[in-house]
């Protein structure tokens, strides 16, 4: 177990992802004044790109972990890179953008930008001196004290729980999309507003505004669009501190 790196792998991807909901969490809390949804999937606390991210960065950066200028640097490559693709595929994909820089200085066609580069540096210092090493020790105290087996089926039943996630968020998007396309008739990139989604209204707007309160589309004129502008009358936060 201790010497396998593709369970390393998933390892790493878990509890990164999950750590990930939690700091983007604390971040809106500070930022935006409201306990909001920052989760990748429909179900769970994961935010799956600081997972992705993580992995990247122990794996390319851990050589240069006594480097602190190079780990700042390269770090800093890495995150923007996983930040573009990530948002990227997901508008490729999935037609939607989960965040947009465009007004933000430095920006890369809204994906990334200078802030947020340089707070990546900071991280990857932090990731691969401080919190990956004390994560490692964990992890092999945890293989010395339980089965391997039992790690092993844990990791399996939550990678497919993931799995599952991901699969019905893909759809479930899909299906919100094509729906908010029919009824406020727009013309969103990427969408057939014609075809016929099962299930379509199982995943009502309050759960996928819920979910992803920044969610974002592009028109086709190119243009962005909140959706939380379209539905203005759903709730898209948990709680919002200062009100009364």
């Amino acid at each position: 177990m201790k010497k396998s790196i593709f369970w390393k792998i998933l390892i790493y991807f878990i509890i990164y992802s999950i750590a990930g909901f939690f700091i983007e969490t604390l971040y809106a809390i500070f930022t935006k004044g409201m306990l909001e949804s920052r989760q990748s999937f429909l179900y769970g606390p994961f935010c799956i790109v600081y997972g992705i991210a993580a992995i990247c960065l122990i794996f390319t950066l851990n050589k240069y972990k006594n480097n602190n200028i190079k780990l700042f640097i390269y770090g800093l490559l890495v995150g923007c890179t996983v930040e573009y693709l990530s948002s990227y595929i997901g508008e490729l994909f999935l037609h939607v953008k989960w965040w947009d820089y465009s007004n933000d200085f430095l920006n890369i066609n809204g994906r990334t930008c200078l802030y947020y580069a340089i707070l990546w540096g900071f991280l990857s210092i932090i990731l691969i001196k401080y919190v990956n090493p004390k994560l490692d020790k964990a992890i092999d105290f945890v293989t010395e004290k339980v089965s391997n087996l039992f790690l092993k089926l844990t990791i399996v039943v939550i990678t497919l729980f993931m799995t599952i996630d991901g699969a019905i968020t893909c759809y479930a998007l899909d299906a919100f999309l094509v729906r908010v396309a029919n009824e406020y008739n727009i013309n969103i990139n990427g969408i057939d507003s014609k075809k016929v989604k099962y299930f379509a209204n199982t995943f009502s707007d309050e759960k996928m505004m819920m979910t992803y309160p920044n969610m974002i589309i592009i028109n086709d004129k190119n243009e962005v669009v909140y959706l939380e502008n379209i539905l203005n009358d759903v709730k898209n936060y948990y709680y919002k501190f200062g009100n009364k």
